[in-house]
């Protein structure tokens, strides 16, 4: 009788080992794959972290006169709205302000009318 070894005989083993091998044969050539490929896309170009960032709002426009000009237009517009509220804010203050005192003549008037009407005017 010939010997067989006791792996042989297992018909499960097969498999599991032809799937082990095939994960590890792409692995190594995924990895392998990665390491020529990824180094030529990483070395185009600097990376975000190194470029200038710019100092003041104004530095991006310094050179192109309509950049500046209509930053400058924005930045009017922006100050005029501002303006505009706080002008706005200040009537509708006044308004209710004149409101009251309106109130408050024709109170008085009545008092004083009232006044009049008890004492009658001494001659």
């Amino acid at each position: 009788m010939p010997f067989s070894p006791p792996i042989a005989d297992s018909s499960w083993l097969a498999p599991i080992a032809f799937a082990l091998g095939c994960g590890l044969l792409t692995a190594i050539l995924l990895r392998r794959s990665y390491r020529y490929f990824g180094k030529r896309k990483r070395g185009v170009g600097r990376p975000i972290d190194t470029q200038p960032r710019p100092a003041t709002a104004w530095d991006g426009a310094r050179h192109d006169a309509e950049a500046r000009f209509n930053r400058q237009q924005v930045e009017l517009h922006d100050l005029a709205r501002d303006l505009t509220g706080q002008i706005d804010s200040k009537l509708i203050l006044l308004r209710e302000l004149v409101a009251q005192s309106d109130r408050q003549i024709a109170r008085l008037e009545e008092l004083l009318d009232e006044a009049e009407r008890r004492e009658p005017h001494k001659n």
